[in-house]
Formats: C-alpha cells, structure tokens, sequence
C-alpha cells in the first residue's frame, strides 16, 4: 500500500476533481437540469453545436476558429444519449440570402439553417437552433457533453502525473497535481465545453512527452516509443487551442539552450554536428505531428466545398504579414489531396486566431474602468493571476521562483545537484520556463484581454514547478525549536505544505459551486470579485440563468425585465414574462413594482462607461436591489 500511495493519492485528487466540476455544473436535480446548476454558457453553445455538427457533416464552416478535439469529445458525449438522437437542424441548400432575409427567434418552428449561413460562420445561431430545437432537451444534450468533457479532462490529469513521474519523483509530480487540480479556477474551466482547460493540460503533457523523448535521445537510448508519444501529445495539443503553436518554437529554444548547456561535446569542438543531430530529432518530430493534425482535420473537412474553404483562406490571410504568394501554395494544398486539405483548414483557424489578437475588438471591465480594442494594459493578467488563484499557491509559487533564481545563478558553477537546471537528468523544468516566458512575451503584447483562461497553460506550468520545487526541499528545515529537554522539533517545508495544503482544500469545497466566480480573499472574495473583472473570470455569459429561473418560480414572479450576457434563449427559462431591456437605451425605468435582471457583465459595463450618462446607469438602483440570484445576477424591484 505504502509503494502505492502516491498513485492512490492521484487517483483521489482526480475522482475529487471529476465530483466537484460534475455537481457544481449540473447541480443535483438531474430529473430537472433546466433548474438546477449552472447555465449554458456563451461560449458551450457554439462548441457543443459545432462538435455535433463535426461528426454529422464532415464539414468545419462552423467555429473554424477553434480546432474541434474538445467539441469532438462533447459531440461524442452526445451520442451517448438514449435514443432518440437529437434533432439536427435541416441545413438547406440556399447558398445566396434574400436582402430581407432575418434569422428565426425562439421558439424555433422552421429550424432550416441556409448553407450561406453555415459559410459564413454563423456558429452561435446554429447551435441556438441545435440546442433549442423544439424536439431537443437543451440541458440533458448540455449534460453529456459537459460529463464526456470532465471525465476526459480527469483522465488527462492523471496521464500528466503519470509522465511526470517518469521524469521527477511521485510526490513532486503530486504536489503539481494538487496544486493544479485541487484549484477553485481549474474546477470552474474543467467543468464545461470550452477549450482552455484540456488545452493547458495537453499543452504540458506535451512539454513532459517532449522532456521525456528528449532525455531519452540525450542518453543514447532507444526512443521510438518516445517519439511516437511525444508526436501523438503534440498533436493533440495542437487539436486543443491555436494558441498551442507556441509549443513549437518554444520547444525549439529549449531545445538549443539545453544542448548548448548540458551536452559536454558541444563544448570540445563539436558544436555544429551535435546541435546538427538534436535539430534533425525535433524536425522530424514536427513533420510527424503535423501530419497526425492533417489526419485527424481531414476527417472534419473532406466534405467541405474547396472553392468556398479557399474563400475562407483568403478572408484571413494576413497578407500585411506574409507574402502573397501564400495564397496559392494554401490554394494547391486545398486541390492537392484530403491531408494538406485538412492542413489548409488548421492553417486557416492559426490565420483567424492571429487576426483576433491584432484587432481585438471586445469590451473589457477590469478595475474601475471599461476598455475598448486598446485593452486594459500589460498588468490585466498578473492583476488577475493574483487575484483569482490560491494565496496558498501563491506563497509555494514565490518559493519555487526563488529556487528558479537560485539554479540560475549556481548553474554555471554545478556545486549543487539541486541547482543542475540544465543537466540531462531534468530538460523538463528548462522546457516549462521556456515555455512560459515565450507564452507571456506573446500574450502581454496584445491588447486581447477576456479572461485569465488565456494564460491556463502558463498557470499548469507554474503549477508543475511550484510542485518540483517543493519536492525538492521537502526535508529543509526552516525553524528548530528546542526548549530544554521537553520539546525539540524541526519545522520542515513538509510542515509548511501540511499547514497551508488544508486550508486550500477546505476553501475548494468551501467555495462550491461559485468555482468559475471565485477571488481570493486578498481581492475581496468572490462575492466581490466581479469589482475587479467579470468577462470568462466572473460572467461567462449565462452561468446563472438557471438559477434565476428557480427563483422566479419559487417566488411567483412571472413577468420580468432583463439586461443578461447570454446567448441563450431566456424565454425558454424565464418564460413569456419576460422582456428584454435596457437602461442606457430606454431611459428611463419600467412601471412600479416590476422586476429587472441585471448581470455583473452588463452591470459593470453599464456602471462604468464614460458616454453613459448618470439617469441611465444602474446605481440609480442600488437602493432596491432584492435578491442576488447566484453570483452573477442582481434582481431589482422598481419602487
């Protein structure tokens, strides 16, 4: 038993992380989801329709500015359901639309969906019509897929524990996993369709993969079992997020830095063969993961028009930054064969990720102010990443970048096998920091600001070396206490984790199921957090819409006026009752003993706009606010 504990001990932090991301997104009401949990969010919609869409039409017009590995999983997790299938809303053949043409509005009798609209990438009407089809239940389809999500999600978190044990000891590949999994911010992304959090954790098993294969090679050793799993977890990670491409030259730094500085023959005269060899093992691996991509796109774009996909190309080819001659090698990939069609497609997604990034057009609360397309400045992400994560983790985070500057200053010296960053024993704790610093440069040079799930990746990283570094010092002693002959007692690190370890996970299930909402009480708490920022960090769009159902219902309210960030449907939970609105725009308010939803999102954007004027902004409410439905909804009554 005592062999297995740390593997035991896994496999516990993971159950607990699968039953706490489970019941605080679906509640406890199966019988009843439409009341019970937490909404459909924004961002599900598209993803969980698109990932059906995927696997019905081999076509991916649909959200093609995400890869499709975890809406796959949550289209599979659909198929799960009994039969009946879900309805499918009927894609017709109208590729040209009339001048007078309007999108239909719920509840939805005629579910066509023109193939114009399908081109043109209208991915949240799409799944509005998939999930509220009037034949379909919108939570139970939301359900499964959610459930495919989180168990793949756990799955993956055990496979990352399992490799870095293949490359550190077992308690520090747990302490990494603890500090991640046992996260009120990694439950609350782990817990839905959206891509952030699978895509972190694929992002360093790809890194751990890569260390592995690595030190492997490194050593002479045999490696074709390394290699294919290291191309297998780079091409999955690449499936998860654009953002993923980071890896590559990320991988390709640490590389060179690690030969330079671990292999001793670089330094007595064969620099050039040597780094030579190591560059053709990375290349190959590259060429091997981008063609696992191109398979795994074909299936999802062999029955796409080429004409139309190559429309698509063009839209987005950033011709500002590459030449133009780019088009027509995408257009022969495109004409060439169904991998470098597949290829072409994935090419196209990077395309609009990287146009996002430049244009970011997007409204962003955060601090007191409201900012357009300039964003909210380089510190919106450390602002957030203190904010939102553990103060526990915070205190082994500072202890582990101490560790960092130390390896650093002694690594030239090697006096300490602690301080060998760059020996063949350890490429992995290189690689992470490459990783993050490359990530950070990229991030906090754009203007792109919605959440701090964008940095997810450099979050896990940091976890996994806040880990290592505590595995490191666990026996160091801090304080000895020695009082006569009666008590002597040395104060370890393990001591330290013991004391702040407890309270951290007393907070995690303190906190359900507000996971998505939680701050810190250094930031005020979750109950206050949506003061410093909302977006995907507080009101992702809907996550309290069925709770402010259940509260209409239990309090007999029938009719009410609402100003929600969401895409839902809100009369299919609210009822005909209800009616949209919206102070800055009417005015003035509704009549006397009438009820207005308010999100934070609105809320604050409301608040703290400089061109709205003051008669028509929510503080004129405050002193009738009645109920806070969840976290995210205030409910007012006109006096």
């Amino acid at each position: 038993m005592l062999k297995n504990k740390y593997k035991i001990s896994a496999i516990i932090i993971c159950l607990i992380f699968f039953f706490l991301a489970l019941f605080s997104s679906t509640g406890f009401d199966w019988k009843n989801l439409r009341f019970s949990g937490n909404g459909i969010l924004a961002d599900e919609i598209p993803h969980i329709g698109g990932g059906y869409y995927y696997l019905k039409t081999h076509r991916y017009f649909l959200n093609p500015e995400h890869p499709p590995l975890v809406k796959d999983i949550a289209g599979l997790g659909i198929l799960l359901l009994k039969h009946p299938q879900p309805a499918f809303p009927n894609i017709t053949n109208q590729t040209v639309l009339p001048p007078d043409y309007h999108r239909p509005e719920y509840p939805f009798q005629n579910t066509d969906f023109p193939k114009a609209l399908e081109w043109q990438n209208n991915q949240d009407h799409f799944g509005v019509l998939f999930l509220f089809h009037p034949q379909n239940n919108p939570d139970i389809i939301a359900f499964y897929a959610r459930l495919a999500v989180i168990l793949v999600n756990t799955l993956l978190l055990y496979l990352l524990f399992f490799l870095l044990t293949k490359i550190w000891s077992e308690r520090a590949a747990l302490l990494g996993l603890f500090f991640f999994a046992v996260s009120q911010f990694s439950i609350g992304h782990g817990s839905y369709v959206v891509i952030d959090f699978m895509s972190a954790v694929l992002t360093v098993i790809a890194i751990s993969a890569f260390a592995l294969y690595f030190k492997r090679y490194a050593d002479g050793e045999k490696t074709l079992k390394y290699f294919i799993l290291a191309s297998v977890c780079f091409a999955l990670a690449l499936l998860s997020k654009f953002s993923s491409v980071v890896l590559i030259p990320a991988m390709f730094i640490g590389e060179l830095v690690f030969v330079v500085c671990a292999d001793i023959r670089c330094l007595i005269g064969h620099r050039m063969s040597v780094i030579a060899k190591y560059l053709f093992a990375f290349f190959s691996l590259m060429i091997t993961t981008i063609f696992l991509v191109s398979i795994f796109y074909a299936f999802h774009t062999y029955k796409m028009e080429d004409s139309v996909l190559i429309q698509k190309l063009h839209e987005n080819y950033p011709e500002e930054q590459l030449p133009q001659f780019g088009h027509k090698i995408l257009e022969g990939m495109v004409y060439g064969n169904v991998l470098l069609k597949g290829l072409a497609a994935y090419i196209n997604g990077v395309f609009m990720v990287v146009s996002r990034m430049i244009v970011s057009a997007q409204i962003t609360y955060f601090m007191g102010h409201v900012y357009g397309q300039e964003g909210a400045g380089w510190w919106y992400f450390p602002i957030l990443y203190l904010a939102k994560l553990s103060p526990g983790f915070h205190l082994f985070s500072l202890f582990t970048l101490a560790i960092f500057i130390f390896t650093l200053l002694n690594a030239a010296k090697r006096q300490s096998r602690r301080a060998g960053l760059f020996n063949r024993a350890n490429p992995l704790a290189l690689l992470l920091w490459v990783f993050i610093i490359s990530y950070m440069a990229i991030t906090l040079s754009s203007t792109f600001q919605i959440g701090l799930r964008h940095i997810m990746p450099v979050i896990l990283c940091a976890a996994v070396l806040t880990g290592r570094g505590v595995d490191l010092f666990w026996e160091a002693i801090f304080l000895k206490l020695n009082f006569r002959k009666f008590l002597k007692f040395s104060f370890r690190l393990k001591h330290l984790f013991l004391m702040v370890s407890i309270p951290m996970f007393v907070s995690v299930i303190c906190s359900f199921p507000y996971y998505l909402q939680y701050y810190n009480f250094l930031a005020g708490g979750t109950d206050k957090g949506y003061k410093i920022a909302t977006d995907s960090n507080y009101d992702w769009g809907g996550s309290d819409v069925r709770r402010l159902a259940a509260w209409m219902r239990d309090n007999n309210v029938r009719e009410i006026y609402t100003q929600i960030f969401a895409d839902v449907p809100l009369k299919y939970y609210l009822g005909d009752g209800q009616k949209f609105f919206s102070l800055q725009n009417e005015g003035k308010l509704p009549s006397s003993g009438s009820y207005i939803a308010v999100s934070n999102y609105e809320y604050m954007n409301n608040v703290y706009s400089a061109d709205i004027p003051a008669q028509h902004k929510y503080t004129i409410l405050e002193n009738n606010l009645v109920a806070r439905v969840g976290k995210t909804i205030f409910v007012y009554k006109i006096p």
